[in-house]
């Protein structure tokens, strides 16, 4: 059963050039939430790591929304737990997203296994239909399917300049702050040449932009103050109205892989509000640089 979790309200520097709540927030909504299910569960106060996360985007949010998380535990044991949230209006119970989180102890040990009572639901349930993925495949080894960075470099498929994690990243001890994720795939500085995909004018009048439909982050490791980091793109494959592309983040002096970060974003016109068909001279100019073979793959 879902409990409220987390409650909050859309405020004007959560606005995003879309017009609505940026992807972000709707991940520090559901983070809150993690939050507190996890401050219930026994044994599981020495900290946590979000490993693998999912999120499917329902309904746009506008300034002013007031937001609650609705959280259930859909299984636990003494190495992971695994929480649905759901995010809707309060107001009028509209679904905003959904979530899946996973994660597991911080210190790399392991917790007390959680009593079957204390869960809500059955252990083991399935997500609700409407909030399993469309697009984006759980099975994939999403980490382990990763192309080399030595092959992305080669692929000249730098997404933003090499950059050093930064104390505002991190936290008091210098560990990187799960909340602050998607800096691993945005921060830095933009390759030049690389289309930044915010708004194009198109013939017809319309304004094209891109809202992020479903995405799915795991997590290898977190980097620590002043890790030498760079993130990298590639699109996979291009549908009527969406562009599947991929991330990811390594730790340049280690070779480490960071982070995988793929995403469902849909064309969208920002002055109709409503999704587009890609136009002819942007599919063109996108379907020139897909890299099929780095798609995500089930583990052999």
């Amino acid at each position: 059963m879902l409990r409220t979790t987390h409650t909050s309200a859309v405020t004007e520097d959560q606005i995003d050039h879309l017009g609505h709540m940026n992807v972000m927030y709707y991940g520090v909504n559901a983070l809150a939430g993690t939050r507190a299910v996890v401050a219930d569960l026994p044994g599981w106060d020495g900290g946590f790591v979000v490993f693998d996360t999912y999120t499917r985007h329902h309904h746009e949010q506008l300034l002013g929304s007031r937001l609650e998380v609705r959280s259930s535990l859909l299984g636990a044991d003494a190495d992971a737990v695994r929480i649905h949230h759901e995010l809707r209006n309060a107001d009028t119970d509209q679904l905003a997203a959904t979530f899946l989180h996973g994660l597991c102890p911080a210190d790399g040990g392991v917790r007390s296994a959680v009593p079957a009572a204390t869960i809500a639901g059955v252990d083991g349930e399935p997500l609700p239909d409407y909030a399993a993925p469309r697009s984006i495949s759980l099975d994939a080894d999403l980490l382990g399917s990763s192309p080399s960075l030595e092959t992305l470099l080669e692929r000249g498929l730098a997404f933003r300049h090499p950059r050093a994690v930064g104390a505002q990243e991190c936290d008091a001890d210098g560990r990187y702050r799960v909340e602050m994720a998607p800096a691993l795939t945005w921060a830095g500085e933009q390759v030049e040449g690389e289309d930044p995909d915010h708004l194009h004018e198109m013939p017809d009048g319309s304004l094209l932009g891109w809202a992020s439909m479903e995405t799915r982050a795991v997590f290898g490791e977190l980097p620590m103050v002043g890790t030498r980091v760079q993130s990298f793109a590639a699109g996979v494959a291009i549908h009527d109205k969406v562009v599947h592309r991929v991330n990811w983040c390594y730790d340049l002096d280690s070779g480490a892989l960071l982070t995988a970060f793929e995403s469902i974003s849909l064309a969208f016109d920002v002055r109709g509000r409503r999704p587009l068909s890609i136009p002819p001279g942007y599919r063109a100019r996108t379907e020139r640089t897909i890299q099929p073979d780095l798609a995500p793959r089930a583990a052999v």
